[in-house]
C-alpha cells in the first residue's frame, strides 16, 4: 500500500464532539465520533480539562468492541492494548467515554468494573421531538 492510499483510508469525517466527565469525575473530557470510507465509526479524546496526557488518535469502533467482549466484566486495562507506546490515560478516557455513551454501565458495589450494555455508537443522538399537538378542534354540530 503506497503512503497515498494510506492517508486517504485513514481520513476521517467528523460525526458529533461530545463531552463526559471522567471515571473519577474530577475533570471534563471532550471526544469526537468519527467516519471513515467505509462508514466504520472511531472514537477518540480531543481535550482533558484535568491537563492529564493522552493520545487523540481515532480508535475503530470495531477494536473497541472487540476488547470489550473480552471478559464479563470490563475495566480500561482491556482497552489499553487499543494505545500501545501511548498514555496509559488514554484506555480510562475512552472507557468513560463509553459510560457517556451507553455502551457501559457502572457493576453496582463494584469499585471501576463495567458491564457491557449491548448498545452500540449512533452517528447521531436522537432528535428530541419537538412536534406539538394541534389543539383539538370543536365538531360543528
Amino acid at each position: 500500500m503506497t503512503k497515498k492510499a494510506t492517508t486517504e483510508s485513514t481520513k476521517m469525517t467528523s460525526i458529533r464532539t461530545g463531552t463526559c466527565k471522567t471515571l473519577s469525575g474530577k475533570a471534563t473530557l471532550t471526544y469526537g465520533l468519527g467516519q471513515d470510507a467505509s462508514k466504520g465509526l472511531h472514537y477518540r479524546i480531543t481535550e482533558n480539562e484535568g491537563g492529564g496526557f493522552f493520545s487523540s488518535e481515532y480508535v475503530a469502533w470495531k477494536d473497541i468492541e472487540v476488547a470489550i467482549h473480552a471478559d464479563e466484566s470490563v475495566t480500561s486495562i482491556c482497552l489499553r492494548s487499543l494505545f500501545k507506546g501511548k498514555s496509559v490515560n488514554t484506555s480510562g478516557f475512552l472507557m468513560a467515554v463509553l459510560v457517556a455513551e451507553g455502551i457501559l454501565v457502572a457493576l453496582p458495589k463494584k469499585t471501576r468494573l463495567f458491564e457491557v450494555t449491548g448498545k452500540s455508537p449512533t452517528a447521531t443522538k436522537p432528535a428530541k421531538s419537538t412536534k406539538r399537538k394541534a389543539p383539538a378542534r370543536k365538531a360543528k354540530e
